[in-house]
């Protein structure tokens, strides 16, 4: 199970990102709304072989606000559990940490990944923070 970095998923997805990363507006959960829905026009996408992006949505925990990518595993059921997608965070916080566009994101929202399965049974998430940037 390998993940796209999130600049390379589509050159529609990438705009949407460098919008919310460019944002000066007081209200950021409406922008990244704004940034989710401009996603969800190219959803559902194929990542890579078993990972498909079903949609993005935003919600707002305390003073933060998260962007969360909702991806499909095509797995057989109990082949990937938390453990395994834990694998994956490593890369990811490399890739969101060291693209300039996708920092200046992370800079200002968090970011969260869910999976499920086929049959949409969830399976495990992966959280990003810009606190995890070294």
């Amino acid at each position: 199970m390998k993940h796209a970095p999130v600049s390379k998923v589509s050159p529609l997805v990438f705009m949407a990102l460098l919008s919310l990363a460019l944002s000066a507006r007081a209200d950021l959960l409406a922008e990244c709304n704004q940034t989710a829905g401009a996603i969800n026009k190219s959803t559902p996408q194929t990542l890579d072989r078993v990972t498909t992006l079903l949609s993005a949505v935003c919600f707002k925990e305390g003073a933060t606000v998260t962007l969360q990518y909702r991806n499909k595993l095509d797995v057989p059921a109990g082949t990937v559990d938390q453990a395994k997608i834990n694998t994956l965070k490593p890369s990811m916080v490399n890739a969101w940490c060291t693209d300039p566009t996708q920092r200046q994101v992370l800079n200002q929202v968090n970011i969260q990944y869910t999976y499920s399965d086929a049959k949409g049974k969830y399976i495990g998430k992966v959280d990003i923070a810009k606190r995890e940037c070294r």
